[in-house]
């Protein structure tokens, strides 16, 4: 299934899925509609801040981006556990690590209030990736300066 999703992700981003070492994009905005979807109330809010996240980490159209959500959204429905998606993101340098981080914040702020399951989510992810407690923390914190500036 997850091989199926990933050809047809390909075919609409112009990506050889051959060639491509690894397609993380359908498993990163799944990561980041899971934080929207904790709270059982996905608003508006919440889709804007992961298109505007997907677009800069994936460099991809507004076009594009709506096709990954919409994979996205259907993976996370179907998926058993945030493993699905952290196990195809080994391949992510330290840097990418954080960003994502800092996009599954971005979406859990969106809607101005943070649920202890968003942050539950973020935090396990956090953990499955590799990232440091401390750049868990910093990213929280950076996400939160941006919010009120």
């Amino acid at each position: 299934m997850i091989k199926k999703i990933t050809n047809y992700l390909a075919s609409i981003l112009k990506v050889d899925a051959e060639n491509e070492k690894t397609d993380h994009r359908l498993a990163i905005a799944s990561l980041l509609c899971a934080v929207a979807y904790a709270d059982h109330d996905t608003s508006d809010v919440e889709r804007v801040a992961i298109e505007a996240s997907l677009i800069k980490l994936l460099s991809v159209d507004k076009t594009q981006v709506q096709a990954v959500m919409k994979l996205a959204e259907e993976e996370v429905l179907q998926s058993t556990s945030i493993f699905d998606f952290t196990s195809q993101l080994e391949d992510l340098d330290h840097d990418e690590r954080i960003s994502v981080i800092e996009a599954m914040w971005r979406t859990a702020y969106a809607d101005n209030h943070l649920d202890e399951i968003e942050e539950a989510i973020i935090r396990r992810v956090a953990g499955l990736i590799y990232v440091p407690h401390s750049e868990f923390i910093r990213t929280k914190l950076k996400v939160l300066a941006d919010i009120s500036a």
